[in-house]
Parts: C-alpha cells; structure tokens; sequence
C-alpha cells in the first residue's frame, strides 16, 4: 500500500511538471543581424546597426514605431537582439568610417532565433 501511495505521489508530481513546463512556452523573439562587405564577403565590425517598425501616420506620412532596437556589430560582424514579441523590422546598417550603408527586413518568430544578413556596400 505504501508503495502505491509513494507511485502516485512521484506520478502527480511529474505531470504537474510537464502542465507546468507545457504551459510556460518561450515567447522570446531573437534576431541575430550579420553584416557583411558585399565586395569581399566579409564580416563588417563596428557597424551601427538599427532595427525599426515605419508606421504610416494619418497625414500619409511615416514615423517609426516606439519600438525599436540599436546595436554594434562584433568582430565577426555580428549584432544580437531579444524583444519579447513576434515583429517585422526594417533593419539599416552603417559604418560611416568605411562608407558602408546596407537595409534589410526581418520577421521575427516567437520562442525563435532568427538569422538575416545585411549585404553593406559603399556609398
């Protein structure tokens, strides 16, 4: 009797973990910019790369959306970021020490990392 009663403890307490890890899915957006020199290929570094929403204003003119995200490339030319929801973003990459300018979109998936790259080219 008393293993019973210890089997159906250890069962409810591990399908109260699986409703609880089921019910608690990764909503995180993650978005993983690469730019790159588009004449040699190359991971561009120290790059200002900005991520933003243009919303279309009632007078016919655009703004950009509140959110909004800015990072600089590492070493290998590559910049991360996390939002919370799913979102499409034009992305705008710039070195201006190298006269390099590239644009870009990115749709986010939510509990995803999404990977996108940025072809930079001189301007």
């Amino acid at each position: 009797m008393k293993n019973a009663v210890n089997f159906f403890g250890v069962m409810a307490i591990f399908i109260g973990s699986l409703v609880y890890v089921s019910c608690n899915k990764k909503t995180e957006c993650k978005v993983n910019v690469k730019c790159v020199d588009a004449s040699t290929g190359t991971g561009v570094s120290g790059a200002n790369v900005k991520l933003y929403a243009p919303v279309k204003t009632a007078g016919g003119g655009t703004v950009e959306a509140d959110v909004k995200a800015e990072g600089t490339t590492d070493s290998y030319g590559v910049v991360s970021f996390t939002f919370k929801l799913p979102a499409i973003f034009n992305i705008k990459a710039q070195k201006t020490s190298d006269s390099l300018i590239g644009t870009g979109i990115v749709t986010l998936e939510e509990g995803k990392t999404v990977e996108t790259t940025v072809q930079m080219k001189h301007q």
